[in-house]
């Protein structure tokens, strides 16, 4: 369900939370020189298997906003929600450049920035934003064909978008035998799935689903590291955000999460953090990225021995991206209270 007033769903957060972790992990992949160190041994083997755990962070994020947004209608008043998505990128990119000019010592006129963030390049990871800017507009419009259909016809509708978008790259290995045009519209897959994971919820135990999201993981994992062997890794058809298997990752790994309802008071109120800043926590990862990975790489010059190093480099990102993200909250909250006491005078809702 979505989240209103104080009331909030441990698992939606948990999922959230979980999500925005996931982003910044797989950023230790692209940023430790995993991609250019060859395939060999077992600590590369399982950095492949534990690679493939973290790919399913952004299929993650979609799903859960289908499962979230499926009911919203449209009306004069849907854009505005949008506003504060937008407000959170504006604060990411003012955090990026920032970084970018004082201590890149990049040269980026007045201009050149605006138009950074115009191409949503301000902030380096905000091709997200550029995504979903569109699904929030087509949103509305999507879900009144959705409730205008019944539940076969909305099964059938899942299967569509599944066929078009991921099995593709599970059936095209071989030469192509299904279209390929269809499947960079996976961000619609994965938001009627979660559509209907809310009215047909798996019935598998959470820890069933985990050991089921694992063992996908670790079986393209070594795939992957089977094709690349002795050589640099180099992408497959898997690592498709809308391939077959992160589709069927994204729904065993968001159904295991979501039936988690309670945690002890400590880990409840971080994972309440983590999920409300997570947005904020992927944009300005970038500047946490610039900070930690050199100093990572300079002090573990072997690129196969850092995978060691993961879960504190990947604990340090996520700590100082939620500092900055929260400061972009704050900021946000302040301009979207002043911008709701500005409608209410004018009798706007």
């Amino acid at each position: 369900m979505e989240q209103t007033g104080n009331k909030r769903d441990f698992g939606l957060d948990l999922v959230r939370a979980t999500a925005g972790v996931l982003v910044l992990s797989i950023h230790f992949f692209l940023k430790n020189g995993f991609y250019e160190t060859p395939a060999v041994g077992k600590t590369m083997l399982l950095a492949c298997m534990v690679r493939m755990l973290c790919m399913t962070c952004v299929p993650l994020f979609l799903v859960l906003t289908g499962y979230t947004c499926i009911h919203r209608e449209w009306s004069k008043g849907y854009y505005f929600k949008l506003l504060p998505v937008l407000l959170t990128y504006l604060g990411a990119c003012a955090v990026c450049l920032a970084f970018q000019v004082t201590v890149l010592k990049e040269s980026i006129s007045p201009l050149g920035m605006v138009r950074r963030v115009l191409d949503f390049t301000a902030a380096p990871y905000a091709w997200y934003i550029e995504m979903y800017i569109g699904l929030f507009l087509l949103s509305p419009f999507l879900n009144a064909a959705w409730n205008a259909l019944n539940d076969k016809a909305r099964g059938a509708l899942v299967l569509t978008l599944v066929g078009m978008t991921a099995l593709p790259s599970l059936v095209n290995q071989w030469g192509q035998i299904l279209p390929q045009w269809w499947v960079t519209v996976y961000p619609l897959t994965y938001y009627v799935l979660g559509a209907w994971l809310r009215e047909h919820p798996l019935k598998a135990k959470s820890w069933q689903l985990l050991l089921g999201w694992a063992a996908l993981a670790a079986a393209i994992g070594i795939k992957g590291y089977w094709t690349a062997h002795g050589r640099p890794y180099s992408l497959i058809p898997e690592d498709k955000w809308g391939s077959w298997v992160l589709t069927l990752q994204a729904a065993l790994l968001f159904s295991a999460l979501v039936k988690v309802k309670s945690a002890p008071r400590p880990l409840a109120w971080l994972v309440e953090r983590v999920a409300k800043l997570s947005l904020g926590m992927y944009l300005v990862s970038y500047v946490a990225d610039q900070l930690v990975y050199p100093r990572l790489i300079a002090a573990v010059p072997a690129a196969h021995q850092r995978l060691c190093w993961m879960p504190l480099t990947v604990l340090t990102t996520v700590t100082l991206s939620c500092l900055m993200a929260q400061v972009i909250q704050w900021l946000t909250a302040a301009v979207m209270k002043g911008i709701d006491k500005l409608r209410k005078g004018r009798g706007e809702t």
